[in-house]
């Protein structure tokens, strides 16, 4: 599941030639199992110029059967140019096991290497980019923590009592459930783990000296 939810994220470092006027966005969430606080996920947007850079952390700590204890760490950078991936770096750490994602582009495509070996993504690449709904249109999504190429479906509905869009992205293993504001602003995610229970997403309001949305 930790796969799928962390095809999200995101922070490399880009050399210019002349200044660019950097724009920060920051989004914090508390994450919940049932109604059990169990860490937290945050992400940092920052526009610079034509690319996006997201930098995304991820720390969980809880038990799961009264007796196995979970720890999960994820710290992913990817770039964005155009409305596709064009990089990523990701770190994780489950159960002990340490996992490195490595994406770059080149004229063939993306280029991953995990695990799995080597991997070229032709076209445009997405990856699990929930805080744009607008990126996550497509059949595959890019896997930041696997660095696997996951076929979904995706499907939205807007509520006409509140305004709400809700988006569910189908998985092989996995479904996530997502809500946006009208102005299309990351509400809330929620998904059902296979080792069992409800992960939840909520987000934290944003620091008033923070860059607003």
């Amino acid at each position: 599941m930790f796969r799928l939810l962390t095809g999200i994220f995101l922070l490399l470092s880009v050399q210019h030639s002349g200044a660019v006027e950097s724009i920060d966005k920051h989004l914090d969430f508390k994450v919940f199992l049932n109604d059990r606080a169990v860490g937290s996920h945050s992400f940092v947007l920052q526009e610079q110029g034509e690319r996006l850079l997201v930098s995304s952390t991820i720390s969980l700590d809880f038990t799961v059967l009264m007796v196995k204890k979970i720890k999960y760490r994820h710290q992913a950078n990817e770039v964005w140019q155009g409305g596709c991936l064009v990089s990523l770096k990701s770190q994780t750490e489950k159960q002990g096991k340490n996992y490195t994602v490595d994406a770059i582009t080149n004229g063939s495509g993306l280029v991953v290497e995990s695990k799995e070996g080597l991997e070229t993504i032709p076209g445009c690449a997405r990856g699990f980019a929930y805080w744009n709904p607008l990126l996550l249109e497509g059949e595959f999504l890019l896997n930041a923590e696997s660095g696997q190429y996951l076929p979904v479906e995706i499907t939205s509905r807007v509520s006409a009592q509140d305004n709400i869009t809700h988006m569910l992205i189908a998985g092989s293993k996995a479904d996530v459930r997502l809500q946006y504001d009208a102005a299309g602003n990351w509400l809330s995610l929620e998904s059902k783990l296979q080792i069992g229970g409800l992960l939840r997403y909520q987000r934290v309001p944003a620091n008033p000296s923070s860059t607003g949305e």
